[in-house]
């Protein structure tokens, strides 16, 4: 029996099984896809995202572009932004390369990867029988992306409704200069351009409710910028009044519904989500000290998604404001490398709208 069985080698169970792996845990992590894999994604790591990444000492690698400026338009309007000394807004990587880096360091700590398709779990007694493989646990991690077996079937949580789902559709295009975003590139979401080194990502993302207008959004975006469509694929945002965590039984990542309401990025919640697992198992009941543990984060999600049905209904009234106000796009760009809480540049924000609002109107 396995002190540790992990679901799903993506980013979140490759780092859960790295850290649990290296504290001496007897650490197995499964997957039904052979590594590397494609995986659907802008492959965007945002400068905080990358440092809790280096304070759990794992490398950012490969990365395809590091990008300090960031241009955003929409509307007829753009504003550029940029990092600080030092500081990256946005590190690219191509995930199937990525992915596949992280769960190398997890198995060079230990862990034992076996390809394997998990069908649900069940607990037997102070075990958890793994459905559809030989293996039982002890302790289950749950990090089996958007459509989590484990959630669904251990009764942690439902199947996500329509309104707490992003869709996303990406494609390849050749490299252009500049990391962008359109903010008018889809309903209730936003297209992307993500250079890489011999390429770009490019793609676009909104509410599933808006499926069918995201759907002619992309095929616009493609002709505009030559784009051969590749994937597309769905980011849970509804983890934020769910369960994450019961008897043993532990979710991470997409399967926790951990991503950002307003742009779609999982990656630092991933990580942040299978550091806390890693230090709750340490206590005696670690399930109420994930829960504890994750509640900043929690907190912060929700916040988010409030923000998002203020402003993505109304985004030209916003981005708008954001031009005639630069100071406003400046400060988010500080939420997204750590240095400032989301709640604090809500708060001053909204404080601002008014002289934004008025330059934006006036133009003084």
């Amino acid at each position: 029996m396995w002190d540790v069985a992990i679901v799903g080698a993506g980013p979140s169970g490759s780092v859960a099984a790295y850290l649990l792996a290296k504290k001496g845990y007897k650490t197995l992590i499964l997957d039904k896809n052979s590594f590397p894999r494609h995986k659907p994604c802008g492959g965007g790591i945002t400068l905080k995202a990358g440092r809790l990444l280096n304070e759990i000492g794992l490398p950012i690698e490969p990365v395809d572009a590091f990008h300090k400026e960031v241009l955003v338009k929409g509307f007829g309007l753009e504003i550029e932004v940029r990092a600080g000394s030092g500081e990256y807004a946005i590190a690219v990587v191509r995930r199937d390369l990525f992915d596949k880096r992280l769960l190398d360091e997890a198995i060079s700590e230990g862990a034992v990867f076996k390809r394997a398709r998990v069908l649900g779990v069940r607990r037997e007694g102070d075990k958890i029988k793994l459905i559809g493989v030989n293996e039982t646990s002890k302790v289950v991690v749950g990090a089996d992306g958007a459509n989590s077996i484990v959630a669904v079937t251990s009764g942690l949580r439902s199947h996500w409704s329509r309104e707490d789902i992003i869709l996303a559709i990406e494609g390849v295009s050749r490299p252009y200069e500049k990391l962008t975003f359109m903010v008018d590139a889809a309903p209730y979401g936003y297209g992307w351009i993500f250079p890489r080194e011999k390429d770009s990502n490019v793609g676009v993302g909104g509410m599933l409710e808006k499926s069918k207008e995201i759907k002619r959004s992309f095929d616009q975006l493609a002709s505009r910028y030559e784009v051969m469509r590749a994937h597309s694929w769905i980011i849970p945002i509804g983890g934020h009044d769910k369960s994450i965590a019961g008897k043993s039984i532990f979710l991470v990542g997409d399967a926790a519904g951990l991503a950002d309401p307003l742009t779609g990025e999982g990656l630092y919640y991933a990580i942040r989500s299978s550091l806390e697992v890693s230090e709750s198992l340490e206590y005696e009941e670690p399930e109420l000290e994930y829960r504890k543990r994750m509640e900043p984060v929690i907190r912060e999600l929700k916040e988010k998604r409030r923000a998002a049905k203020i402003i993505m209904p109304r985004i030209k009234f916003f981005f708008k404001l954001f031009v005639a106000y630069p100071e406003i796009a400046e400060r988010y760009m500080l939420t997204s490398i750590g240095r400032v809480e989301f709640r604090d540049f809500w708060k001053w924000s909204i404080s601002k709208l008014p002289r934004a609002l008025i330059r934006e109107k006036l133009g003084i």
